[in-house]
């Protein structure tokens, strides 16, 4: 799949502020031409502005944790060099007894990770950001939403795991670029019973928030989301986990 897609002249540019492959394909399986600018802002900790901090969904979690905010941070950054486009920027966070759990630092600190989510309920977190880049001195009107910020969550519940499936995951080298060192998408979804809530938010974009923020800022043609949650399911090889049945 090309890294970069455009879209019909009639509407912006759609630019995505993340090289992960797992939103990459969720957001082409949308039916969206778009372009990739990942950036460094992971490690930007500069207070944002007020506006930014007055739109952040309410989250009981640490600003710095929070994943609409990390999603903004690297939206802002990649609109720095996205002339006039919009922007989508977006972060995952899994939390475990009120602790975030991000990427584990090595090994070891994947399998005490593993260890912790193993027969255990967790939640997953989404964070997304949309805003409009525009060139100084562009004419014309401002977009009609030039920022918006959503948060999608899951309820994650793994079955008990054994040190040796443990052992043999982090091997694979799947947990060390991955938020709570699991990916849903992977063979990590080998360890989870059950999903209550959006799927594509596990996986690292919900369909049906990133759908409407795109339709408000300008980008059309894309996909039902439900529909293509299910499509994407498919190519995946794997199905709808059992009752209570997933959302996109």
């Amino acid at each position: 799949m090309p890294a970069a897609r455009r879209g019909p002249p009639d509407q912006p540019r759609l630019v995505l502020a993340s090289a992960s492959p797992r939103r990459r394909d969720l957001l082409a399986a949308l039916g969206a031409r778009f372009e990739i600018l990942a950036t460094d802002a992971e490690e930007d900790d500069a207070i944002p502005p007020a506006e930014v901090l007055a739109a952040l969904p309410v989250l009981d979690l640490p600003l710095a944790d929070h994943p609409a905010l990390r999603a903004w941070r690297k939206a802002h950054a990649a609109a720095a060099h996205a002339g006039d486009a919009v922007v989508l920027g977006a972060d995952t966070v899994v939390v475990l007894d009120g602790e975030v759990l991000n990427k584990p630092a090595d090994a070891e600190h994947a399998r005490a990770m593993l260890a912790r989510l193993a027969g255990r309920r967790h939640t997953v977190y989404t964070g997304v950001c949309v805003l409009r880049a525009l060139r100084q001195g562009l004419a014309g009107p401002p977009p009609a939403a030039p920022l918006q910020l959503a948060v999608a969550a899951a309820e994650v519940e793994f079955r008990p795991l054994a040190d040796a499936e443990i052992a043999d995951y982090i091997a694979t080298g799947e947990p060390l670029d991955k938020a709570g060192a699991y990916g849903l998408q992977g063979a990590g979804g080998g360890f989870v019973r059950e999903v209550r809530g959006s799927y594509t938010a596990v996986v690292g974009l919900p369909l049906p928030e990133v759908h409407r923020m795109l339709t408000a800022a300008g980008i059309t043609g894309l996909r039902d989301p439900d529909t293509t949650y299910r499509q994407w399911l498919q190519l995946q090889g794997k199905e709808p986990l059992p009752c209570p049945p997933t959302l996109a």
